[in-house]
């Protein structure tokens, strides 16, 4: 069975982004049946007349990937935002008229627990639903958002998942904690408020380094403030992949995700937990799915930023705490989230789809 796949770049270096990341993995389980089609903006990616000249054009590549690849089946990743629901739909609809069954893969966006969105955009998110052979979501908290508005359609639940083989062993703690922010360098990961928080418990006489790998839009803005606040005890550390991600996860102590809007299930969240890191999310769509708060890992309010400083400032005072919820964050990411068993159920979602042709 050929795939064709849509995500946005797969190459780290030039794209932070958790559905690339999904997606690298599943492309290369088996290189060979799987057409990638690049859908999605890369980090900085200027909205100027060649983003729009690029955009416009989408449809008619897509529709050349189609015809020139002859997939069994069309594996189409989104994330319930405003450009991506309306690309993305499409992309859909090209793939229906086609002839190939539509299996539709949600990663999150401000509208899937979100119910303030206008009538044109749950009228699009309804045609999709509805065209497509399989709809998947992350967690059965993602499917009963859909479902309270989309009752007839059949909604499959995959979590996110990682090849454990790649985790390193993981660092001792170090003698002055670090704390790390590892993503996109968006307002709607929270960093924002991850800076005001940091600078509180930084005012407040707190020890910690906060050490920051990623891009994005807010990359300029967030590097002046939390030098600003933090002086020597911040560290941008640019864009890192592949092991030295890895070996970035694992010499840290604390992980933090203050997301406002718009999470799936974090695939820089897995990675942490996987390395035995003190994980500090928001309680924003899949994460509670994947947090035990108190367990293995800490959730907050998202938003708060006095609950996260707070939190940061307990988990830093509790040394003691540490091995014992990031044994159990390992233990969690091995038993409910390995990569092996996402691809044996993914490949299930294919042979169903490929049958409704």
């Amino acid at each position: 069975m050929n795939i064709l796949i849509t995500a946005p770049d797969l190459e780290e270096s030039r794209n932070v982004s958790g559905i690339s990341t999904v997606v690298r993995q599943i492309v290369e389980s088996r290189p060979s049946r799987y057409t990638h089609f690049i859908a999605g903006s890369a980090d900085r990616e200027r909205k100027g007349p060649r983003w729009l000249i690029k955009q416009l054009a989408l449809p008619i590549s897509f529709l050349t990937t189609v015809i020139r690849s002859r997939p069994d089946v069309i594996h189409i990743n989104t994330a319930l935002t405003d450009l991506s629901i309306w690309r993305d739909l499409t992309l859909l609809l090209i793939g229906v008229v086609s002839g190939r069954p539509i299996v539709l893969a949600i990663h999150g966006g401000k509208y899937l627990m979100n119910g303030a969105a206008g009538k044109l955009i749950y009228r699009a998110i309804g045609i999709m639903l509805r065209r497509s052979a399989a709809v998947v979501v992350l967690s059965e908290i993602e499917k009963a958002s859909l479902l309270r508005r989309w009752s007839e359609v059949d909604i499959t639940v995959l979590p996110n998942a990682i090849d454990t083989a790649n985790v390193p062993a993981r660092v001792s703690s170090n003698e002055t904690p670090v704390v790390v922010f590892l993503g996109r360098l968006h307002e709607s990961k929270g960093v924002r408020e991850l800076a005001d928080a940091c600078g509180k418990l930084h005012g407040a006489g707190g020890k910690f380094i906060l050490r920051c790998y990623g891009d994005g839009p807010e990359k300029d803005r967030f590097i002046d403030k939390m030098n600003e606040l933090l002086g020597r005890s911040f560290e941008y550390r640019g864009v890192v992949a592949g092991n030295e991600k890895w070996a970035a996860l694992a010499s840290s102590d604390i992980f933090v995700l203050p997301s406002i809007y718009g999470e799936g299930m974090p695939m820089a969240l897995l990675e942490a937990m996987a390395c035995g890191c003190i994980v500090i999310a928001s309680d924003n769509a899949s994460i509670s799915a994947v947090i035990d708060s108190g367990y293995n890992g800490y959730i907050v309010p998202a938003g708060d930023v006095d609950a996260l400083a707070e939190k940061l400032a307990t988990v830093i005072e509790h040394r003691n705490e540490w091995p014992a919820v990031g044994a159990a964050a390992k233990k969690t990411i091995q038993e409910k989230f390995a990569i092996d068993r996402y691809l044996a159920d993914l490949e299930s979602i294919y042979d169903r789809a490929g049958a409704k042709r």
